[in-house]
């Protein structure tokens, strides 16, 4: 499964966890299961409920992991690091469509003529 993760990923939850790892708190993975540890905190992330992307979630991750040094006494689960993943920031939305008198008018005009054979049981022009 790890194989299947995108490197962007990978690289996000690797440098979080070599930030906890530095803090040596209690409960930390020893020497010997680091990069077990960092595989099984890469893949039960990724198979998390998220559509995870790049461009939203590389900093989201980043302040997660930040939040769970902040916050943490003890080396924490995969879980915990959810639990500090900010929300997505909005996105920009595109303004409404722009439409001429004449374009609303032949839309109207268009949609009457619907309605009216709708009305009628026909198909519609």
């Amino acid at each position: 499964m790890v194989n299947q993760v995108p490197d962007w990923f990978y690289a996000s939850i690797s440098t979080g966890l070599q930030a906890l790892i530095v803090l040596h708190l209690p409960g930390a993975p020893g020497h010997e299961t680091v990069a077990y540890t960092e595989d099984v905190w890469v893949e039960v992330l990724w198979t998390a409920s998220i559509d995870w992307q790049e461009t939203q979630d590389v900093e989201r991750l980043r302040r997660a992991f930040l939040g769970l040094a902040r916050r943490s006494d003890r080396w924490p689960a995969p879980r915990a690091l959810l639990e500090q993943l900010p929300a997505r920031a909005k996105l920009a939305q595109l303004p409404a469509p722009r439409m001429s008198k004449r374009d609303a008018d032949q839309a109207r005009q268009r949609l009457a003529e619907i309605m009216e054979s709708l009305a009628k049981g026909k198909k519609a022009p």
